[in-house]
């Protein structure tokens, strides 16, 4: 498998999906931030306000790592607002699906081939770099959506984003249809775009990669239209312990971005998010405590709390055991012999409850 890229969409997806708009300065931070982070892209929408424009306008400016994607419409219009920008890259979107096209466009599968490859030309003749999305691609006809994808590749689309838009695939349809795309167009540079209104976004955009997709949209604490998109934290984690890839990421920030998100916009992640919850290196268990004590967190954690900026804690109450009891005063060095332990365990199980916990 070649190199996974991951783009992310917080400052566009980010944005619809909070009430509060961030500002310009929050907005500006946050790229620095997923820079330093080491994502490939940042996507942004220029064209939503002029807030986003001068933010576009600060990044560009920042000489950022990751490359900077202006996200617009297929059409002249926008194409010319993103151009002020003096961009490397731009997004267009199309949608591509009949529902879309009859009620959305208002538009034929002919008429929405020619704004598609008419809109690549142009931007193309400005000598710009481009991704093509074609929207609600999972509902599109898949011999329409192959015309397409293959229209727009030899158009000069750079890339070419296979959208989930209303989040219904199956990481095995996802596949396939990745596959079937990739097979058509092998040459064409695949980004997947999953939707997560059936929960099932990180798995349909792994499976995308596993068909043939280099790239993989994420957004920090899934925030995105209805139920958002994967949250790069996962995105990043799941990279880099399931399929050894992107080990080149500075995860150890993943924490630290998702609560400076939830800072700006209210939209923490809950306790039990994978990667960045409250709760992730949370142990309570007993015989389950005791092993994490052993093994140093290997027996009951896929990855140590430091590498995503975490710190590991224990619970002591009703679930304690033995061995918290004993780690406690050897670190406290209160020297209770054994008889004074299992005092102390009789006494916690009769509090029906937490007593409090500790970092270790």
């Amino acid at each position: 498998m070649d190199k996974i890229l991951i783009l992310d969409s917080t400052l566009r997806e980010g944005q619809q999906a909070t009430k509060v708009r961030f500002s310009k300065e929050q907005a500006v931070k946050i790229g620095t931030e997923l820079d330093a982070l080491g994502v490939d892209f940042i996507e942004l929408s220029p064209i939503v306000s002029q807030s986003m424009m001068e933010t576009a306008k600060e990044l560009k400016d920042a000489s950022l790592k990751a490359k900077l994607i202006l996200h617009g419409r297929a059409m002249k219009s926008d194409i010319d607002l993103l151009l002020k920008l003096d961009p490397e890259w731009i997004a267009i979107f199309l949608s591509t699906s009949d529902i879309h096209l009859e009620h959305k466009l208002h538009t034929t599968r002919e008429d929405a081939l020619n704004r598609a490859g008419e809109s690549i030309d142009y931007a193309k003749s400005h000598g710009l770099k481009m991704r093509f999305t074609c929207e609600d691609a999972s509902r599109t006809d898949a011999k329409y959506l192959a015309e397409m994808v293959k229209a727009v590749h030899e158009r000069g689309a750079d890339r070419i984003s296979i959208t989930d838009t209303v989040g219904i695939m199956t990481p095995s349809s996802m596949y396939s249809l990745v596959s079937e795309v990739h097979q058509q167009v092998p040459k064409a540079n695949l980004d997947v775009h999953c939707h997560n209104d059936l929960g099932l976004a990180l798995a349909n955009s792994l499976a995308g990669v596993e068909a043939g997709a280099n790239c993989i949209h994420a957004c920090i604490n899934g925030a995105g239209e209805r139920a958002g998109i994967p949250k790069l934290a996962e995105v990043a984690m799941a990279l880099r312990v399931l399929y050894d890839q992107r080990t080149d990421l500075n995860v150890t920030r993943l924490h630290h971005l998702s609560k400076l998100f939830g800072d700006y916009t209210g939209l923490y992640c809950d306790a039990f998010s994978p990667v960045v919850g409250e709760s992730v290196f949370r142990h309570k268990g007993g015989t389950h405590l005791g092993a994490v004590l052993k093994s140093d967190g290997k027996a009951y954690e896929a990855f140590s709390p430091e590498t995503v900026g975490q710190r590991r804690r224990f619970v002591v109450g009703e679930y304690s055991g033995r061995n918290v009891i004993k780690y406690l005063s050897s670190e406290l060095k209160l020297g209770l012999s054994d008889s004074q332990i299992e005092k102390a365990i009789a006494r916690l199980k009769e509090k029906k409850g937490d007593v409090f916990e500790f970092e270790l």
